[in-house]
């Protein structure tokens, strides 16, 4: 990203951040001053808050340009999360309320009944129990908030078996692990990642895939991970794709980002293919470079020469919008594997369906996804993008058994 898209970004994030506090702490001196509590329970929130409004620019810029924060601002940051972020439910609430309130008053005031009402101090009281209890609700999305940011590092590892029509015998119980969205600079150490690592060893994968975004913003935001990396092994080798975020800076720091990614014993595929023969059967892996949100480096074409339409598929592309417009029923690519959404980080449970953000902006934003023969994985990441917080949505290991497609007679 380069400094003009990120000062745009981050003067308006903070803008719109800092007009969803104003209105919330304008509640909250309202709430204060009704309760008829000292006036520094509302003012020392205004002073943190503007306090933040210039400091958390700064922090932001710094995350971009460096590869790892000083402790005193990572500290910082994590007080700007902790104070902003779980104010976005809070203003969604709040706005609610102030709209019923106001739709109660105007109905109140149509009406115009003459009967004998409550006494003040009666309608004074109800309403300090029904502030006092609203404002005790607010305070869970600090509580959720805190939460995701102590589990942000609790892998889950996830499990499927996909028949493919085109398998042979020889790759029937072929174990493939991908993992994605590593986001190296998203890490305060290499603890996290090793812990990944260990978990894939403990698998013993056939093949390791890493659908891209190795970085945030930077190759040199690799070195805390990359002894890890050296340690990565499958038996057919680790293999990776890029992603948008690995084309957020300069063209030669692209290259090192590549090179670094290479010289760790990672196969990348750009825009190629290659092919696995296990008892002169073939599977065949393709791996393009990211298409999606402005970019448009995929070149699907020139990554399908040499490869055979009879053969088993699979294709890394880590943008899942790929699939359908490139993918899905347009090709012979039986498998695509795909990161990039996070599962939006965040998501919350509703009569049994899992609800995340991400779905209202990606058609395919988590899990497995199916379409005849054909089908696509979308990967939750490793890492995280912006806030460290992972609600409802830990960061994954996805294990996918290949399967030989069964006969009607066994």
């Amino acid at each position: 990203m380069d400094s003009h898209q990120l000062l745009k970004f981050v003067i308006t994030s903070s803008v719109i951040l800092f007009l969803i506090d104003v209105y919330c702490l304008l509640s909250w001196q309202r709430f204060v001053k009704n309760m008829r509590w000292n006036k520094w329970v509302s003012r020392v929130p205004w002073i943190i808050s503007i306090t933040l409004l210039f400091l958390s620019p700064y922090v932001s810029f710094q995350r971009s340009n460096t590869a790892r924060l000083d402790d005193w601002l990572y500290a910082l940051f994590i007080v700007t999360i902790l104070w902003y972020i779980p104010k976005l439910p809070i203003a969604i609430f709040l706005v609610c309320k102030d709209i019923v309130y106001a739709l109660y008053l105007g109905v109140r005031k149509l009406v115009k009944k003459k009967t004998q009402h409550e006494p003040e101090t009666t309608n004074q009281s109800r309403r300090k129990i029904i502030q006092s209890t609203a404002w005790s609700i607010a305070t869970v999305p600090f509580f959720i908030i805190g939460r995701g940011m102590t589990n942000v590092d609790n892998i889950e590892v996830y499990y499927h078996d996909l028949e493919l029509p085109k398998l042979t015998s020889a790759f029937d119980g072929f174990k493939i692990i991908q993992i994605s969205d590593i986001h190296s600079g998203s890490f305060r150490d290499y603890r996290p990642f090793q812990e990944a690592r260990r978990i894939i060893e403990t698998h013993k994968p056939d093949l390791l895939l890493i659908t891209g975004d190795f970085v945030n913003f930077q190759s040199n935001e690799l070195a805390i991970i990359r002894p890890e990396l050296e340690k990565l092994k499958a038996d057919l080798g680790v293999w990776a794709s890029l992603g948008n975020h690995d084309h957020y800076t300069s063209k030669s720091d692209h290259d090192r980002i590549k090179s670094i990614v290479t010289n760790s014993g990672i196969k990348l595929l750009v825009n190629e293919n290659h092919q696995f023969t296990i008892d002169n059967e073939v599977l065949q892996l393709i791996g393009t470079d990211n298409t999606g949100l402005g970019q448009n480096f995929a070149d699907l074409p020139t990554a399908l020469i040499g490869t055979i339409p009879d053969y088993p598929t699979i294709l890394m592309a880590h943008d899942p919008t790929f699939w359908d417009k490139e993918i899905r029923g347009k090709t012979q690519i039986d498998l695509m594997l795909s990161g990039h959404t996070h599962g939006g980080q965040f998501a919350m449970d509703f009569f049994g369906k899992q609800v995340s953000p991400a779905q209202f902006v990606y058609k395919q934003w988590a899990g497995l996804y199916s379409d005849a023969h054909q089908h696509l994985y979308v990967n939750r990441g490793l890492g995280t993008v912006g806030i460290p917080v992972r609600v409802g949505i830990p960061p994954e290991i996805t294990v996918i058994t290949l399967r030989k497609q069964k006969t009607l007679l066994g």
